[in-house]
């Protein structure tokens, strides 16, 4: 089987929300993949004050979170951006899920998928944390969690 290029690893992550299959995610994630949310309810950007997931074992708990908490995932827009040595894929994207709880989540993302031989070594995931905080019902800066915005 041929080697996917890194911008078809990284639409086949973002296809894998869209489509809710957990085994497109999971076929391009490195065992050791790293995965990082940034920016976050917390408000804080040290380590430690941030998501931080590693291996696969862990990411696919993310995504089985995720997937439990997004009744249906749909994907506004996106803008692939590829490094010239083309192991680094940048992604711009607009997405629309409808929660199980009804509540519409509406977030922009920037998306950086590092890979290597077909595999996501590392993603870091950068959106409006307080969009996320509020459709997924985790509290602002450890204190706060509103219903809306």
């Amino acid at each position: 089987m041929e080697t996917m290029n890194a911008r078809d690893v990284a639409e086949c992550w973002i296809l894998g929300d869209v489509n809710k299959d957990k085994a497109a995610k999971l076929r391009v994630m490195d065992e050791d993949m790293v995965l990082e949310i940034p920016f976050n309810e917390s408000g804080k950007t040290e380590d430690g004050h941030f998501r931080r997931y590693t291996g696969k074992r862990e990411i696919e708990g993310f995504v089985d979170t995720a997937f439990a908490a997004e009744k249906s995932v749909r994907l506004v827009s996106a803008e692939y951006v590829v490094s010239e040595d083309g192991r680094t894929v940048f992604v711009e994207a607009r997405g629309e899920v409808e929660m199980v709880s009804g509540k519409i989540y509406r977030n922009r993302y920037v998306l950086r998928f590092d890979v290597e031989h077909g595999k996501i070594k590392c993603l870091r995931e950068f959106y409006n944390p307080i969009t996320s905080a509020v459709a997924f019902g985790r509290p602002i800066a450890g204190q706060v969690t509103l219903d809306s915005l």
